[in-house]
């Protein structure tokens, strides 16, 4: 198990578990661009960074999903991108705030950000193993991440259910 997926190896499902994380982020809404809508919040967080006080490692961003009815339907559909903070203590009052419980995962590492590939082997490695996984009352899960200094994008499972 990797604490807070400090390096991840590619294409190599693997359990992570995170401690509570206090995040800022841009939302992303409707599915039209939504890679140009990804590459806007990226640049806005990289950034804004250098200006910020307590976040953890600008060169890692989450991606989130909330969870509910407005997901379904392409003009609302959310994806909110994020970066970890060890306060919102002087953080501007525009930022998205979210904290995400702890929780442990299986996550799959992707140079080439396949979303796909890495969502497939994710699930190939839940059914091997036989694990569950659950949203459960969480607003919103990691659903993917980025390290722009490392091994680039990786894709998150619900969180597992014990």
């Amino acid at each position: 198990m990797i604490e807070n997926a400090a390096k991840l190896p590619e294409m190599e499902p693997v359990m992570v578990e995170h401690k509570e994380l206090k995040l800022i982020g841009i939302p992303c809404i409707g599915l039209n661009d939504m890679g140009g809508k990804y590459r806007h919040a990226k640049e806005a967080l990289l950034s804004s960074a250098k200006h910020l006080p307590h976040i953890v490692n600008p060169h890692i961003h989450y991606g989130l999903w909330p969870h509910g009815p407005s997901q379904s339907h392409p003009d609302t559909h959310v994806y909110i991108l994020c970066m970890e903070v060890e306060s919102y203590d002087d953080i501007p009052e525009w930022f998205l705030r979210l904290t995400v419980p702890a929780h442990r995962c299986v996550v799959v590492a992707n140079k080439d950000g396949n979303f796909e590939a890495a969502g497939q082997a994710v699930e190939a490695y839940l059914r091997e193993k036989g694990l569950q996984t659950s949203a459960g009352d969480r607003t919103y899960t990691i659903c993917e991440r980025y390290n722009y200094e490392g091994e680039g994008f990786a894709r998150y499972s619900l969180p597992l259910v014990d």
